[in-house]
């Protein structure tokens, strides 16, 4: 297993290496704010094709795991210190404790596929950010990547340059194009996630006092919000001229719908976030507890909250680091 950095993050992680003992983060620790956006995590029918994907079209590297393989799970980056996405295939998993798997029992599994008319609350799509979008579209194109929308308008940057691609199962990829952000090696970068929402103004408080959010922009029935180091999207079925009664909800008992599943944010203390979380007076799905896999504990101690529209969105703390990702698997 090789250590790769580019130049810049090289210099970086030597520097915390030493100062953190094997942690690594550019400012000093919060334990009750996000550190970092650790996770967009999808949920698949296919894992190795949907891992194919992300590494053909985007330039994905695959991320090693801490300790011992997690069989379920796949950890891609697209760009050196950005947010992981996560790759799962459908459950149930026979190396997690029952009690893990009891959403799949019986579950009426749901595919963007089978859905592309059908608007959801949950996320919308994931952006990705390119120096060129002509030659972006160009090149996937020319790999085959099925194109949804040619030119699409951004809710908050309705001249900013950007298409959407299908991807896996469906799940609706935006390329944004930005000149001026730094790519250094990579070919694309996380650029913002986009949610539909009932009710902007509920989830912006929801992110705020659970999540730390600064609001950046709002305009029209959409925000932008800040989460650590990620820029979601929150937009009422109105911005895209869609019927809230023509809305469906992802989590429907007893459906799981796949694609992007959840955000998972990085923290220095989860059990102290959790705290803090009360203090405005909400309370997590379930509590803080350390992840078993194959019936040990891991280096990961978790929990999750549900935003308005059954939405989860994870905290998670993990031994020893308290910054990206930083080793790859070749």
């Amino acid at each position: 297993m090789q250590l790769s950095f580019n130049k810049i993050g090289f210099v970086l992680f030597t520097v915390c290496l030493i100062a953190t003992n094997f942690s690594c983060t550019t400012k000093s620790l919060d334990e009750v704010k996000p550190i970092h956006l650790d996770d967009i995590h999808f949920i698949v029918t296919d894992e190795e094709a949907t891992v194919a994907f992300f590494q053909k079209h985007f330039g994905a590297r695959e991320m090693a795991h801490p300790g011992e393989r997690f069989d379920l799970v796949r950890f891609l980056s697209l760009k050196w210190q950005d947010p992981t996405i996560t790759i799962t295939s459908i459950g149930p998993y026979k190396d997690l404790p029952v009690e893990r798997n009891q959403r799949w029992l019986n579950a009426e599994i749901i595919s963007p596929k089978a859905e592309k008319s059908k608007p959801v609350y949950g996320a919308k799509w994931l952006a990705l950010a390119v120096p060129s979008i002509q030659a972006a579209l160009k090149e996937l194109q020319e790999e085959g990547a099925a194109i949804s929308e040619y030119k699409l308008s951004l809710p908050l940057e309705p001249d900013t340059p950007a298409f959407s691609i299908y991807g896996p199962d469906g799940f609706e990829i935006v390329i944004v194009e930005r000149p001026e952000k730094e790519f250094g090696a990579a070919k694309y970068s996380i650029d913002h996630i986009q949610f539909l929402v009932e009710d902007v103004e509920e989830t912006k408080t929801f992110f705020e006092k659970i999540y730390s959010a600064q609001s950046a922009i709002q305009e029209n029935g959409t925000i932008s919000l800040k989460v650590a180091d990620a820029n979601l999207i929150l937009s009422e079925p109105k911005v895209f001229d869609i019927n809230p009664k023509d809305v469906s909800f992802r989590k429907k008992e007893g459906t799981i719908r796949i694609g992007l599943d959840h955000l998972g944010f990085l923290y220095g203390d989860v059990n102290k976030a959790v705290d803090q979380a009360a203090l405005n007076g909400y309370s997590p799905i379930f509590s803080p507890q350390r992840y078993i896999y194959k019936n040990k504990p891991t280096v990961y101690t978790f929990t999750a909250f549900s935003a308005p529209n059954n939405i989860n969105i994870e905290m998670v703390q993990v031994d020893g680091r308290v910054g990206p990702h930083s080793y790859y698997m070749d």
